[in-house]
């Protein structure tokens, strides 16, 4: 995905350093992306940043980069990090108070939302949501997409073999999936299911469980006017339940199946008129002895005979 350009909220003053945990971890200085240090120093950045203006206990924090032993000098390290990332962060408002803060329930991160990209993300697919609750449809799918431009990939991707991040990584990337679903069934039910149908099939393959993911591929394609591909989609899912947990799909997934199924077969019946047809004069039956009494007559003294006779009549 393209990078949107950089928003800026309350703390959007030239000099901000602006982060992002939507794809690779990064940070940016006026356009300029920033070195974050070891990976263990990232990984306490990511942990924070996973849970901006909450207070995170220490003990998540040392579990995120020691998940298994952690060694004697844990807390000390820790401290480095930690010191590292105020230096990162720089100083909250004019009075120059640090931005991140230790107190009884662990290091409190405070961030604004046009610093970190999760929390104008949020704000937008809330502002999405909202606009789709009052009917207005145009207007959430312009929201929703505005919050999908900040989703560069799968969150966080170049830490998620630590344990305790892939946990908020997971979590986050189930937002956007989320996300991706309001905006195509508003784009489907616009009318311009088309934009979505691409985005929805790379998805749908990354995520083949998910059944509101693949329901809305199967509407788009269908509204598309690609029934075929559309069923096709189903039966893979249906072979895949059973396959994989032994279990069929959905009532409502099924319901879907059946109604678009049904529309294709309405689609190639060939059109019958239901006016009643006008009567049609017949000719009369003309007889095949019409003006031949005699033969007639003659015909009937042969038959009336006892002999046992062929008689052909022409």
């Amino acid at each position: 995905m393209t990078r949107p350009p950089v928003r800026t909220g309350s703390a959007g003053a030239a000099g901000a350093v602006h982060f992002s945990l939507l794809g690779p971890l990064t940070a940016r200085r006026d356009g300029r992306e920033l070195p974050l240090g070891p990976r263990k120093q990232r990984l306490v950045l990511a942990t924070l940043l996973a849970r901006p203006n909450t207070p995170v206990p220490v003990d998540v924090l040392t579990d995120a980069v020691w998940p298994d032993d952690p060694p004697r000098t844990a807390r000390k390290n820790l401290q480095v990090y930690i010191s590292a990332a105020r230096a990162l962060l720089g100083p909250a408002g004019d009075g120059g108070a640090d931005r991140l803060v230790h107190g009884c329930g662990g290091y409190h991160l405070r961030i604004a939302e046009g610093e970190l990209d999760t929390l104008r993300f949020g704000s937008l697919a809330r502002a999405g949501r909202a606009a789709a609750g009052r009917g207005d449809l145009p207007g959430a799918a312009r929201l929703l997409r505005e919050a999908l431009d900040l989703w560069e990939g799968p969150p966080l991707h170049d830490l998620r073999d630590s344990a305790g991040v892939a946990d908020e990584a997971d979590r986050l990337e189930a937002r956007c999936l989320t996300v991706y679903e309001d905006w195509a069934e508003a784009e489907i039910e616009l009318g311009r299911a088309a934009v979505a149908v691409d985005g929805l099939r790379d998805l749908v393959e990354r995520h083949p469980l998910r059944e509101r993911l693949r329901a809305a591929w199967m509407n788009s394609l269908h509204q598309s006017g690609r029934q075929a591909e559309a069923l096709a989609v189903y039966d893979d899912y249906r072979q895949l339940m059973a396959r994989e947990l032994g279990l069929e799909p959905s009532p409502a997934m099924a319901a879907l199946y059946r109604s678009m199924l049904g529309r294709g077969r309405e689609a190639r019946r060939p059109a019958v008129s239901r006016r009643t047809p006008a009567p049609v004069a017949l000719p009369a039956g003309t007889g095949a002895f019409t003006g031949r009494r005699e033969e007639l007559r003659g015909l009937l003294d042969v038959l009336g005979g006892g002999e046992e006779r062929v008689v052909v009549v022409s």
